[in-house]
């Protein structure tokens, strides 16, 4: 039977393999590590809230502010707590005093028209927090 295999060979050749699919393997495999790395480097930079997990401390200190708006016989009206303004500007200067960090949420009744929306939104923005979102009141 050795005689068979040695036969063979003799036929073919030497055995080579091709290092072109191997190279390609090692290259996508460190490519692939080399991304997610950089992916990873993004989250530890994240803070984490442990303020919520101190004693005397609760949910209100996460949840987003609430702006409403309304609107009433004198036009407009936005209302933050126990603050009820009516200019866009007085309702920034509010806004600009309250943690940014848990966002506001603009809650619209019935009646105000999308200018107090937009101006709501805008005074948000012009305050400086990054998360607004939209919600309209229910009846």
């Amino acid at each position: 039977m050795k005689i068979g295999e040695r036969s063979r060979r003799a036929m073919h050749g030497p055995i080579s393999l091709s290092m072109t699919s191997m190279i390609d393997a090692v290259f996508l495999l460190l490519s692939y590590f080399i991304f997610t790395t950089m992916a990873g480097d993004q989250e530890s930079h994240l803070t984490a809230d442990v303020a919520a997990m101190r004693p005397g401390t609760g949910a209100s200190a996460l949840s987003p502010q609430i702006v409403e708006v309304q609107s009433d016989v004198e036009g407009q009206l936005f209302r933050i707590g126990a603050n009820q303004v009516r200019q866009r500007d007085q309702l920034a200067a509010i806004l600009k005093q309250l943690p940014h960090e848990p966002g506001v949420v603009v809650r619209v009744h019935r009646g105000p028209d999308v200018a107090a929306v937009a101006a709501a939104m805008q005074a948000a923005q012009d305050a400086g927090f990054e998360k607004v979102s939209y919600v309209a009141a229910g009846k």
